[in-house]
């Protein structure tokens, strides 16, 4: 392989990388977020 095939690929690569970051930090965001929501509303119900 020559130099800019693997500096191609080796960008591809960073950039899978970093969506999947941004990807899974956003997803554990919505789901704490999710779960709060829900441990407000039907755990600590008024009695």
């Amino acid at each position: 392989m020559n130099d800019t095939s693997q500096f191609a690929t080796a960008m591809l690569a960073l950039v899978f990388t970093g969506a999947l970051l941004v990807t899974g930090q956003r997803f554990i965001e919505q789901r704490v977020q999710r779960d709060m929501t829900y441990a407000t509303s039907h755990l600590l119900r008024p009695l």
